[in-house]
C-alpha cells in the first residue's frame, strides 16, 4: 500500500493505492481502518488544491519515513575517497568483532595498517589494511594495493608494513582477505564477487555475463577470514 500524488484533470490529488492481494488479505477491522485513513488522506488532498484547482501544499500531522535499502551510498561517497575508506573500516570492525576476532587501532594515521587483529591465538597478531571499492569496470571491482608517498606517487605495500589486504566490495558488502605475500608485485586487483551469481535469461546467458570476465586469481581469497587466524 502506498500514498501517491496523481493528476486528475487539472488538479493533483493524493490517492491511496493498494493491490487486490493487500485488500483481500486484511482482516475486516484493518480494512475499516484502511478506509478511515483513506478518507483522511482525501481530505488532505482537498485542502492541497488552491482556488484555481491547481496544486498547492498541505501539512501532514504525522510523517513516517525509512531509509531506502536500495540506496547506492557508495556512489554518493565515491568522490570522497577518505569517507569511502572510513565506511569500509567501520564495516570491517563490525564484521570482525561479530565473528569473534579482537581488534586494535593505531594511534594517529602514520602506520600503513588500519587494524591489528588477533583471534584464539593471542600471541599472533595480523596487521590489516582495509581497502574499499565500489567501482565496477568490465565486470570486476578494482582495488589497488598501494599507498601514496609524500611526493604523490603510488607505492606497493610490503610485508614489512602490513600482513593482509582486506578488500571490501561495497555494493555487495563482500570481503576478500588477501595475504600481502599473495599480492606480490600486483598494482591492481580485479575482483568478481558477482560472477557466479549472474542470473540467466530465457535466451541463454544474461546480457551482463557476456561482458564479464571469468573470476581471476583473487577469488580464492573471497571470504577467507581464516587468514586472520581462528576466531574465539
Amino acid at each position: 500500500m502506498r500514498l501517491v500524488a496523481k493528476q486528475i484533470g487539472k488538479a493533483w490529488e493524493w490517492v491511496v493505492e493498494a493491490s487486490d492481494r493487500e485488500r483481500d488479505g486484511l482482516p475486516a477491522g484493518d480494512r475499516n481502518e484502511d478506509s478511515r485513513r483513506g478518507t483522511q488522506l482525501e481530505g488532505i488532498a482537498d485542502n492541497a488544491q488552491n482556488k484555481k484547482g491547481g496544486a498547492s501544499s498541505a501539512k501532514i500531522a504525522v510523517l513516517c519515513a525509512m531509509a531506502d535499502p536500495a540506496e547506492k551510498w557508495w556512489e554518493r561517497v565515491r568522490r570522497n575517497p577518505k569517507r569511502s575508506g572510513e565506511i569500509s573500516q567501520a564495516a570491517f570492525l563490525l564484521k570482525a568483532e561479530m565473528m569473534g576476532f579482537k581488534l586494535a587501532v593505531p594511534w594517529g594515521d602514520s602506520e600503513r595498517w588500519d587494524f591489528v587483529v588477533w583471534g584464539r591465538d593471542e600471541k599472533r597478531v595480523v596487521r590489516v589494511q582495509v581497502k574499499g571499492t565500489g567501482r565496477l569496470y568490465l565486470g570486476g571491482y578494482e582495488v589497488q594495493p598501494v599507498h601514496s608517498t609524500r611526493r604523490g606517487r603510488k607505492k606497493r605495500y610490503t610485508k614489512k608494513e602490513i600482513d593482509v589486504i582486506a578488500a571490501h566490495v561495497q555494493p555487495v558488502d563482500t570481503w576478500y582477505l588477501i595475504p600481502i605475500e599473495a599480492v606480490g608485485r600486483a598494482r591492481s586487483l580485479r575482483l568478481y564477487p558477482e560472477a557466479s551469481s549472474v542470473q540467466q535469461d530465457h535466451g541463454g546467458a544474461d546480457r551482463r555475463s557476456r561482458r564479464m570476465k571469468q573470476p581471476g586469481e583473487w577469488e580464492q581469497w573471497l571470504g577467507a577470514w581464516e587468514v586472520l587466524g581462528e576466531a574465539r
